[in-house]
Formats: structure tokens, sequence, C-alpha cells
């Protein structure tokens, strides 16, 4: 499990992508959860991965295998597919063995919120990964119950390349 925070802005989401998309290209039958308090970046993560694999079967298997989870959490993760050049989701999604990785994205948010916490937890298993991005201004003064046991990196500095 990684912890990576970082100021606005610095590159936590795109990083955090890029391990999603390494995570399903390279593991035969990986699922990947993205959590998110935003539905539009939720969506957002979807549409960029799905951007990433080239149309037809290949995207809608790459799809089929990313769940997306948004507020409210309490209704539960979402499934994905590739419908017309489009990007839809459906729920319940189907209930997965396991995740192979959970990306939870303003995770200074959610944790900190005592039932969005235990909703996302409860869909960890034995072998998931977590990787939780965090705006490290918005989350200083709070005590927030993180899980145990993650690595903790800091970005300490910005490099964009456009």
């Amino acid at each position: 499990d990684l912890h990576l925070r970082a100021p606005a802005g610095a590159g936590k989401t795109f990083v955090a992508l890029h391990a999603a998309l390494s995570t399903l290209r390279t593991a035969r039958g990986s699922r990947v959860l993205f959590v998110a308090r935003n539905e539009a970046l939720a969506l957002f993560a979807a549409a960029w991965l799905a951007r990433r694999c080239p149309a037809g079967a290949r995207r809608r298997r790459l799809l089929g295998r990313i769940d997306l989870l948004h507020e409210p959490i309490g209704r539960g993760p979402c499934s994905l597919r590739a419908v017309r050049g489009r990007v839809e989701r459906r729920w319940p999604a189907a209930a997965a063995e396991e995740y192979s990785l959970l990306l939870v994205d303003e995770a200074h948010h959610l944790y900190d919120n005592a039932a969005s916490r235990a909703a996302i937890e409860r869909l960890v298993g034995p072998r998931t990964r977590r990787l939780l991005l965090s705006d490290v201004s918005q989350a200083v003064a709070r005590s927030i119950a993180y899980p145990a046991g993650a690595a903790d990196v800091h970005f300490s500095e910005v490099v964009r390349c456009s």
C-alpha cells in the first residue's frame, strides 16, 4: 500500500492513472477500483483510461475491469462499458472477486468521514493494493484515520511536461 501526499496540481492523479493502466496491462484478470469523492473526477479518470486503449474489443475488455466509486459512496461501485465511443456506467457493479488495485483520490476527504472510510475498506481484499492520494494543504490540521501500514510518499517538487 502507498499513500501519496502532495499539494493540489502536483500530479497525484496522473501517477495513479498510470499505475492503474500498468496494472490492467500487465496483470491478466486484474480489476481496478477508482474512488473519488467528486463524480466529475471519477468520470475524468474513466475517460482518461479509455483513451489509452485502442477502440473496439480491447477497450471494452479494459473498461470491463475498471469500476468507479464516487459520492454518494453508500450506493456502491459502478461498472463501466464502452458504447458508441462513450463510457457508460451501470449500478451496481458486478461483484468483483477482489480488486487488484484500489485508488482513492482525495483520500483526505473520504477517510475523514467514518461512513465513507468503512464503505471503501469493505471493498479491500487480502491481496488488494491501495494507492491513497491526499492533498497535504487540506489534511494538515486534521487527524485522519488512514489504513495502517501504507508507505508514505511526499512529492516535494512539481515538474510539468506538456
